[in-house]
């Protein structure tokens, strides 16, 4: 059981669903069980250790792609890290092999600059990337299906990247989505191609495929839920200014 008591991976019992995302690394190297061998798919990688989801894992033996679209990222992660850098954006079907227009941002660099999240997320200059699916890349860099971790962060723009993801292909173990629940259009397509919400981590949801076991929740967990998702989530959207979207 976590040290923190929030949930028993071994025995699929939540009992705190809101976590705080100090302890984010600790849970996901118990979720793995401390696996030296693993591989990891970090899409938005943005610094190679600041706020990184990987980091910690590729220091004890992991390794994977790194998928950063901003070039000074890019340079930083070749310099610091010992995977496999990618440098594109990654978006839908429709967008394969175009240059689009990147915003760089104080709250996070994002293909969708109308979705910059949290008051003072202010667009410094634009640049242009270059687009691929993550079908794509991950086909191209021979990335084994059933791999067993991915981290989305790309500030707005995952339901496009979602349209270029074969969920049922590579269907990861663990994928830690970003997700401001400002509604439920994520949240609703990973239920939709069968995976569960587990855990939060600031701002992270934690989804694991349904087919490797159903998670129970506790009482106050299953309240945690609702307040988050259902309750919370239109003084989110007033928040967010996303109303009327």
């Amino acid at each position: 059981m976590s040290k923190m008591t929030s949930i028993n991976f071994g025995a699929k019992q939540v009992f705190k669903f809101k976590n705080s995302p100090v302890g984010e690394q600790e849970l996901i190297r118990e979720f793995f069980n401390s696996k030296k061998d693993g591989y990891f798919v970090d899409v938005g990688a943005n610094h190679p250790t600041i706020e990184s989801q990987t980091w910690h894992l590729e220091q004890i033996g992991w390794k994977g792609l790194l998928i950063e679209p901003t070039p000074n990222y890019c340079d930083m992660l070749r310099e610091k890290r010992s995977s496999t850098v990618v440098q594109y954006a990654c978006s839908s079907p429709e967008n394969e092999n175009k240059l689009l227009k990147l915003t760089m941002a104080s709250g996070g660099s994002t293909l969708n600059p109308d979705l910059l999240m949290g008051k003072g997320a202010k667009g410094l200059q634009t640049i242009e990337v270059p687009c691929r699916t993550i079908d794509s890349i991950l086909e191209e860099y021979n990335v084994p299906s059933g791999f067993d971790f991915m981290s989305i962060d790309i500030e707005g723009h995952e339901m496009e990247m979602f349209a270029g993801f074969n969920f049922t292909k590579w269907r990861p173990k663990l994928i830690l989505l970003e997700d401001h629940v400002i509604d439920h259009k994520k949240h609703n397509h990973m239920k939709s191609n069968r995976y569960q919400l587990i855990l939060r981590t600031g701002m992270n949801s934690w989804y694991v495929p349904k087919d490797a076991g159903t998670y129970i929740f506790s009482i106050s967990a299953q309240l945690e839920i609702f307040r988050k998702y259902w309750l919370g989530l239109l003084p989110r959207k007033i928040r967010y200014g996303h109303l009327w979207k």
